[in-house]
Order: structure tokens, then sequence, then C-alpha cells
């Protein structure tokens, strides 16, 4: 059925704010993400109250409620269309959002289908999800949330993730399966709401921000991890072009001390280049291991993330990296060996300024989705002439959410 208006502008000329609709907004100082419901209230009931759970201050969360006594299905204005100037603002300020939406779902399941052009995010929110119990599918095309002009999609990595849950998902967020804005209202909420949102706010995953108030001084974020082997990733980029000379982010691992420990870094050169090195620190003296021989795919810019992964098992070290919204290439970029340090020890982020940088500063390091990808359990998938092996999901450790470092 097509909308009644095709656009907030043209809804807003024909239906009266405080009577028939509401738009409700929360800002979280320093939040990256947002959380929206722009068919709330009325419209696709529990959208706006599962929306304001997930972000309640952790991320900024708006929601358009629509409040008539009847009839509120006509309030509903398609995602592609959605140019409330607030929702507008909110989102292409953001680095991800998580778009909240209800529809009829199939067989009567309780199912959250799942699409948008943050597939990273979406992964990961599938994960946690699964993990709690929940029924997660790929959404069908009509509500896959892949057009770029979709709002989810329009934030400053121009993708998003939109999270199509059922009627009956929605029903059982609340007593009785009640969606009434009487039982909406008042509150009470149901422990598979709980555990939904819990889930999903488990996703929003290692965030961190360093500022560089001077240069050639080390800013340093670790959590312990009990195995010397580790295979750790996030994404980390820079509120500013280089000048002078580099900022440098890093993934860290075998962290003993800040003067024992090895490094994958990320080099953002003054031309905008990037380099990627594996180094290591032992006494405290810092010493170049090997670097990629190709990163010439990569091209910094103020506030564009990239995507940074170290793999260590025994001797081997291994990095990778790759722009923020594209493919993870298959190939590590770098490898080398080294026997300096063998212990177990923390792992985590590392950022510095060359000694010879002249930016304005602080430099403003910031880090996203940072977790531990191992160690990996396998299964055997198949045996054909030898044995193929499926990789199933691993454990996490995440940075604590979100963590504003100012060193």
């Amino acid at each position: 059925m097509a909308d009644l208006y095709a656009s907030y502008t043209d809804l807003a000329a024909h239906e009266v704010e405080g009577a028939d609709y509401e738009r409700r907004s929360v800002s979280v100082t320093g939040s990256r993400w947002c959380s929206i419901a722009i068919h709330g209230g009325g419209i696709e009931p529990g959208s706006g109250e599962v929306a304001r759970a997930v972000g309640a201050s952790m991320m900024s969360h708006y929601e358009f409620a629509g409040i008539k006594s009847a009839n509120n299905g006509d309030l509903h204005v398609t995602s592609t269309n959605f140019d409330e100037p607030i929702a507008q603002a909110l989102v292409t300020g953001s680095l991800r959002c998580l778009s909240f939406h209800g529809y009829t779902g199939t067989s009567g399941l309780a199912e959250t289908s799942l699409g948008g052009l943050d597939t990273a995010t979406a992964g990961r929110v599938q994960v946690a999800l699964q993990a709690a119990g929940f029924r997660v599918v790929s959404a069908a095309q009509e509500i896959n949330g892949n057009d770029p002009a979709n709002i989810a999609n329009k934030t400053t990595i121009s993708a998003g993730v939109q999270l199509e849950m059922s009627n009956a998902l929605r029903a059982s967020f609340f007593p009785n399966g009640d969606l009434s804005r009487t039982m909406r209202d008042s509150g009470q909420r149901t422990a598979a709401f709980t555990s939904y949102v819990a889930a999903i706010r488990s996703a929003y995953a290692g965030q961190a921000r360093m500022s560089c108030g001077s240069v050639n001084v080390s800013r340093w974020a670790t959590v312990p991890w009990a195995s010397p082997d580790t295979d750790i990733v996030a994404a980390m980029a820079a509120d500013a072009l280089a000048t002078g000379g580099p900022h440098f982010l890093h993934l860290v691992g075998r962290f003993a001390d800040t003067n024992n420990c090895l490094l994958a870094r990320l080099a953002f050169n003054t031309d905008q280049t990037i380099t990627l090195t594996l180094r290591k620190r032992v006494g405290g003296t810092e010493t170049l291991l090997a670097t990629a021989a190709d990163t010439s795919a990569l091209t910094h810019a103020a506030n564009r993330f990239f995507w940074l992964r170290l793999q260590i098992s025994g001797t081997t070290l291994q990095a990778k990296a790759w722009q923020d919204g594209t493919p993870e290439p298959m190939p590590w970029m770098v490898t080398t060996t080294d026997s300096s340090l063998t212990q177990a020890g923390q792992v985590g982020l590392r950022t510095i300024l060359s000694s010879t940088n002249t930016n304005t500063l602080p430099v403003t390091a910031s880090f996203d989705g940072f977790q531990q990808l191992s160690p990996q359990r396998f299964t055997v998938a198949r045996s054909v002439n030898g044995v193929t092996k499926a990789q199933t999901a691993g454990s996490d450790v995440r940075l604590a959410n979100p963590t504003t470092l100012a060193l």
C-alpha cells in the first residue's frame, strides 16, 4: 500500500505535531552511533520503545511517533523519503546507525529481518542476537534497507543497519502481547525485551577516543587476554590530515607493559598515503619487523576509518588493513616471525604523533569495533580428499563502551 504522504515535509503540512505525531530525540555527547525509529508510536508499535532502550545513555536516539487514536499507519513515510530534519542531522553526523522497524513477519514467528549496507555491524548484531536465542533472517528485498537513499545509510560511512522486527517478536516484548499505547506507555516490559535490547547493545563494540595533546607521547588502552596467541581487529581514524609528520595508530598484542609488546601500526602520512608495519617494543626499544609491500589502495582523509587486523600465533605475526565499508582482503598484507616476546599479555590500542608532527593540537584518534576474534573453534564441515574446516564463532573481548581516553 502506498504511503499517504510522499515525505515528512508533506506530512507536516497536513498533520498536527503534538496531536497527531511527536518527534523525540536525545543526543548523547561523544557518541558516534545512533539508534532511530522513524515509524514509532502507533505506526509500527514497539519499534520506538526498542530504539530508545538500545540508545539509552549510550548512543544518540530518535523516534518519530504516531500518537493518533486511530489510523497511525497514515503517518508512515518510507525510509528513502524520510526527510525529517532532526533525524537527518542525527544520522548524517553519526558513524553508525541502527534503524528499528516493524513488519508482519512469516508464519507468526518471532524474528528479526536484518539488512542495511553496514554489513560489518549487522554481522555483529546477528551474532549477538542469535547468541541470546533470537531468530535472525536475511531481509527480503522490499525491506532489506540496501537503498543508499534509506535514512539509515546516510551516515558518515554511507551505511547503516536496518532491523525489521516481526509482529510476533514485538508482541513478545510486552505483557500479554499487548502492543497498545496504554501498555507501551506504562513502562512494562518482558524479559524478552530486556534480553533483546541487551544483545544489541553488546554489539556496540569497543569504541575509544584518544586525544593527543602533544607529539611523541604514547596513549594506550589495553584489556587482559589469557592466551599468548591473539587475533584482534579494530577500525581507526584521525580527525585531521597529518602535517609535518605522521599520525601513528596501532593494535597491540602480548602487552606486558608500555616497553614490551608487539604492534601492528598504520601510519597516516603527510601525503595521505598509509603505511602498514609490524613492530616490537622490547626493553623500551621499538624495532621495525616488516612493512606491507602494497597499501596503495588506502588513502587517508580526516575521520575516514580503516580496519586493522593483527594475528599473533606462536612466533608468526600477520596484519592486514582495509577501508571501512569495503570487504576485508583475504590475504595478509604483511607477515613476519619474531620470538622476542612469547608470554601472554594484554591486547589493545595505542596512538602517538610523530616527533616532527605540526598539526594544531590536539589530534583525536578514534577507534571503533575493537574485538578479539580468536582463539577460534573449528568444526569439520566435510572431508573430500582431506579435511575442510568450517570456522565457528570465537570469543570476543571488547573495550568498555564507550571509552574516552583524554591522556
